[in-house]
């Protein structure tokens, strides 16, 4: 497991579990941002297919469980707190 260093300098061990997609995150991120945007369904789509879909088409390595997940993080970042 690897670790990093905070702002004051404390080390902690890193809780993410899929590096992979961290890396892809922000790109991911850019390329479905205006589903969550808009708040009506897309062509009578619901948004998360759609999101699914363009993930899953950009990065076809990726299983359907890794996309699921990547395309929920994305979502949660335009949920009410």
């Amino acid at each position: 497991m690897s670790t990093f260093i905070d702002k004051q300098g404390v080390f902690h061990n890193e809780r993410r579990r899929h590096p992979h997609l961290r890396a892809i995150y922000d790109d991911a991120r850019g390329r479905i941002d205006h589903f969550f945007h808009a708040a009506t369904e897309w062509a009578n789509s619901p948004i998360d297919y759609l999101a699914h879909r363009v993930v899953h088409e950009a990065y076809p390595s990726l299983t359907p469980h890794e996309v699921k997940t990547l395309v929920a993080a994305i979502e949660r970042t335009y949920q009410p707190q």
